[in-house]
């Protein structure tokens, strides 16, 4: 039974939603408008907070709350990113004291690097709270709000002690990035508790010299932990991780193998390590630590494929840079509870605490504690109750939490919704079918109404749409088709086959004379966007392929149907198995530096690329810069990203195809409501899914080069010109 209230909600709904929408954007309220050069007085601008990157989910969240919590107390806060560039944090910082604040928070890229920042800051009258990261070599930081780093190390050190029996126990130590300040705390905890048990010889250090040589050494100099670091560092990154674990498990013999103990520094490199250490036959077991508890390794505890993590609720650390700013600006005196000593003073430290998590007390840790819920995992002993059928309107299932991208709708689909009277559940698949039809079978079991989903494998969504509609649920199909089944409602999408057609058609405008050399990139051959791309873009090259204009310079299975102006889906498979990018930036280097090592120089010159998405773009075009045939090329991409945009403004890509997500949201929020309340959505096209042709509402694409960056990204509101440098 529908609440009879709903139509009296529709309404409101408009006004709502169209502010919501407006409100959703990158873009701080506070900022001047795109252009001005009139700065807020100080009053007006209370805090500025740069944070490192918008790449990772963590800053992403940190912002949100950031922002939420500080307006709600009345200030105004404007947030910026530095997208891992020191030279961005210190124009960031700057154009922030411009503006007049009177807080920085900041989280350094660089610690030492970042020491012209809070310099800045100082002589502006800004006080700076280092955030997360410490500031090094500077007397200019007021505060650090930090978790408590020592024992973040000391509690993965002591997880390893706790489980180690007898003596000669393979070590194998890996840490952080040699230029974050933090990797030397965090490895500095580790080293205190596991010194004497490599001492004792209860533990062998497998994978660094340096550590063995050291290992008498109760405390490390820093250049003494550099020497370590140096050996084993991840930088962060998971790629870098696996390459580093997999070249120490050849170097390493078999008795340095049987039943290891593997000291990681956080999550995503630990599932790395651990995922290498797995496949090695001679490794009988394996502990491996982590730290920051994100999803995909809590899964991984559960699953047995990682041993512990600590947990760092980013929550009360946000909250601890509030307070100490607020106290700050009211003339008080933040609460210190220790200090870090940056090379230049002991820093007064804000130190929230930090939680071991193995799988004995993930519940408690994580889920009652509201950190997350029990229907983010699968294999949990227990699960939280079901809502009453009905008081569940909407489930949302989206593909990861790993994407920006998607951490983004997640935002503006729960606050739309709810602001317009509508509960909601939003569940993420981390890239796991099985995952997805379980998520989808949950919010069924809860009563929604209409399911929004983006599929991870279309065709293997096929199962959750049945069953939903077997359910008496509607489907919305959500930016990538569900293929192969009739239960499909609607299908909210950006206009797919122009996307393709625009990549192509820029290729084509700027191509002259004949023979020109065109590389072909894909997405994944598991996502029905990737063949609706490339058939828009097919749609332009090809009669440009037929006639000379272009020659294929990397498939010989497009070059094999190059006379064929449509293709079925099975000729577009063979060609995208041959260049697809699997959407990842690794797999799309890999693959153009196969291409640019196979192509002789007739096939290089002045090349053109038709890249699928704007990472791969980047990718890619790192890779053609780096070969000295290629004297030129163009590269298309897509959804704008911000790395993208400064990649286009540097001239370092062509162009990208901007989908405005804003728009697909609400696109879907407007298809879900009109199903809510008995109506229909209004479908602008269609799409053949296999089965049958699904409506589709379609929001538009625009592209976007060097010469429109402004018009398109800034003055709509979408970016700020404060995140990109060499604006035109």
């Amino acid at each position: 039974m529908r609440n009879k209230g709903v139509f009296a909600i529709l309404a409101l709904l408009a006004s709502l939603l169209l502010s919501a929408c407006g409100a959703q954007t990158p873009a701080a309220p506070s900022s001047p408008a795109a252009g001005s050069t009139t700065a807020p007085p100080a009053a007006e601008l209370a805090v500025g907070i740069v944070l490192p990157t918008r790449d990772e989910p963590r800053w992403i969240q940190d912002e949100t709350r950031f922002k939420e919590a500080l307006e709600a107390a009345g200030y105004q806060v404007e947030i910026l990113f530095s997208q891992g560039d020191s030279s961005r944090e210190q124009a960031n910082v700057e154009s922030l004291i411009t503006k007049g604040i009177q807080v920085l928070i900041i989280t350094p890229h660089d610690g030492t690097a970042a020491a012209a920042s809070a310099n800045a800051a100082r002589a502006a009258g800004v006080n700076v709270i280092s955030y997360d990261r410490l500031i090094r070599e500077t007397e200019a930081v007021d505060y650090y709000v930090t978790f408590d780093s020592i024992a973040v190390g000391a509690q993965q050190a002591q997880f390893l002690v706790d489980n180690a029996t007898g003596s000669g126990n393979p070590l194998y130590l890996y840490a952080g990035a040699a230029t974050d300040n933090n990797a030397f705390i965090f490895f500095e905890g580790a080293w205190g508790v596991l010194q004497p048990k490599i001492a004792d010889g209860t533990f062998v250090v497998a994978n660094s010299s340096e550590a063995e040589a050291l290992s008498g050494s109760a405390t490390l100099t820093r250049e003494e932990q550099a020497r370590i670091i140096g050996q084993i560092t991840t930088n962060w990154d998971f790629n870098t991780a696996k390459t580093l674990a997999e070249a120490n498990l050849t170097a390493a013999p078999d008795s340095a193998k049987g039943d290891v103990f593997v000291l990681a520094p956080n999550d995503g490199t630990a599932r790395a390590i651990a995922d290498t250490f797995a496949t090695d036959p001679a490794v009988t077991s394996f502990l491996i630590t982590g730290q920051d508890a994100e999803q995909a390794s809590v899964q991984y505890i559960i699953d047995g494929k990682q041993s512990m993590t600590v947990f760092k609720d980013v929550r009360t650390l946000v909250q601890s840079a509030i307070d100490a700013s607020i106290a700050l600006l009211t003339d008080g005196t933040p609460e210190a509870s220790g200090s870090y000593n940056n090379g230049q003073i002991d820093v007064p430290a804000v130190q929230a605490p930090v939680v071991t998590v193995t799988r004995d007390n993930v519940q408690a840790a994580l889920i009652d504690s509201g950190y997350y819920q029990a229907s983010d995992f699968t294999g949990l002993g227990s699960a939280a109750p079901a809502p009453a059928p009905g008081t569940l309107a909407v489930g949302i299932v989206l593909p990861t939490r790993d994407e920006p991208r998607w951490i983004q709708d997640e935002t503006r689909f729960k606050e739309a919704l709810e602001a317009a009277g509508y509960q909601v559940e939003i569940l993420f698949s981390q890239g796991d079918s099985s995952r997805e039809q379980a998520n989808v079978e949950s919010l069924i079991t809860k009563g929604i109404q209409v399911l929004i989903i983006t599929p991870h494998d279309g065709t293997a969504a096929a199962a959750s749409a049945n069953a939903a509609r077997a359910a008496g649920v509607n489907v919305i199909s959500y930016d990538r088709l569900i293929r192969e089944t009739e239960a499909v409602d609607y299908y909210v999408t950006f206009d797919s086959i122009a996307v393709g057609a625009q990549q192509a058609q820029f290729l084509v405008d700027n191509a002259t004379g004949s023979g020109n050399p065109l590389y072909l990139y894909a997405g994944a051959a598991t996502d029905n966007n990737a063949f609706i791309f490339f058939e828009g873009a097919w749609g332009v090259l090809q009669p440009k392929i037929a006639d000379g204009t272009f020659v294929v310079a990397n498939s010989s299975e497009a070059e094999a149907l190059s006379g064929s102006a449509t293709l079925t889906r099975e000729e577009q498979a063979r060609i995208i198995g041959q260049i697809t990018t699997n959407w990842d930036f690794n797999t799309a280097k890999t693959l153009a530096e196969a291409n640019l090592t196979a192509a002789p120089d007739s096939a290089k010159g002045d090349v053109f690329v038709l890249a699928p998405n704007d990472g791969t773009a980047r990718a890619i075009a790192d890779t053609f810069a780096t070969d000295p045939a290629v004297t030129s090329f163009l590269i298309t991409g897509q959804d704008a990203e911000q790395a993208s945009v400064q990649y286009i403004i540097d001239g370092k890509q062509s162009m990208t195809v901007f989908k405005d997500v804003r728009t697909l949201v609400q696109s879907a929020i407007d298809a879900a409501v009109a199903l809510l309340t008995d109506s229909s959505p209004e479908a602008s096209g269609s799409y053949n899914n296999g089965r049958i042709d699904v409506p589709a509402v379609q929001a538009p694409v625009v592209t976007v080069t060097r010469d429109n960056v402004q018009a398109e990204l800034i003055d709509s509101g979408y970016y700020q010109a404060s995140d990109f440098t060499g604006l035109p």
